[in-house]
């Protein structure tokens, strides 16, 4: 994977160093879980203690609580620090921060008893995005990952917030979540960047498969756009497109030269952008 890869954002809670053998610049974010009472408090002031360089996340809106959500994001808005979470990746979230049921509600209960901020008072399960909204999470320097179930109005409201979005489609098949809606996104003007999620819940983090099957899930979006998905559009997630994401004078993006028999009768720009973006991972990828 990392043989194609100049600038990647790593969500986790363990430092994955660097690669001698690929010029890969890397950004951590620490993650935080805090589902409950107690541990909310517990990684509350695990955080006072962290140092100011280390970017603190947090998870997700089912396994963090409103108030835990608020201090990471106060952190990483007075540190100008990205803030990533997983968001809208399965139904049952809604259901738990509305009404304290479902898959999460259970898994919580049997592991918090009573002592959960959930359900939310004033929210349904289709206002998750407003919930966040209303708690000041969403801005420019927020990556919502997933997103597979969100509707219109909470796709409008991410993208009036300037708040980015990364797709996980190989995670998404793998857990059977759902296929995100595509083309509402770039309706609305939201260019997603590509991810993978983890091993966890995909058993290939390579974005030429993430390519591959976005392809196949949505054949009406353009390979152009795919492709810029990868591209630019994790670049301007990271808020580092006037360094990644594109070939252009002054930027650190480099050249990749690639072979494979699959481009062997390509006669086109146009069927170039197609093979690059449905056929997986060519033979051999170098930097130039």
């Amino acid at each position: 994977m990392f043989d194609a890869i100049g600038l990647m954002l790593d969500v986790g809670n363990i430092d994955i160093g660097k690669f001698d053998s690929c010029p890969l610049e890397i950004h951590s974010l620490y993650e935080m879980l805090g589902p409950s009472k107690a541990a909310t408090q517990k990684a509350i002031e695990a955080i006072e203690h962290f140092p100011v360089e280390l970017s603190v996340t947090a998870h997700a809106p089912y396994s963090t609580s409103p108030n835990l959500l608020k201090v990471i994001k106060n952190r990483c808005r007075n540190q100008e620090q990205l803030f990533s979470f997983h968001l809208a990746e399965n139904l049952d979230e809604g259901l738990l921060l509305s009404k304290g049921e479902g898959c999460f509600a259970r898994f919580l209960k049997d592991r918090t008893g009573s002592d959960s901020p959930f359900p939310i008072p004033g929210i349904d399960s289709s206002t998750v995005v407003e919930y966040l909204q209303r708690l000041g999470i969403l801005d420019s320097k927020t990556i919502c990952v997933h997103c597979v179930h969100l509707n219109d109005e909470e796709i409008k409201i991410i993208a009036d917030a300037g708040a980015h979005i990364c797709l996980c489609p190989g995670s998404n098949k793998f857990l059977s979540v759902g296929t995100v809606r595509l083309q509402a996104l770039l309706d609305h003007g939201i260019l997603p960047a590509l991810g993978t999620d983890s091993i966890a819940s995909n058993p290939s983090i390579d974005l030429w498969q993430e390519m591959a099957l976005l392809g196949k899930e949505h054949p009406a979006v353009s390979p152009e756009s795919i492709l810029s998905m990868a591209t630019i559009g994790g670049a301007r997630a990271m808020g580092r497109a006037n360094d990644y994401g594109s070939l252009e004078a002054g930027k650190t993006a480099r050249f990749l030269h690639i072979q494979d028999k699959e481009y062997d009768d390509v006669e086109s720009s146009e069927q170039l952008l197609e093979r690059l973006t449905i056929s997986g991972k060519p033979e051999s990828v170098q930097w130039l």
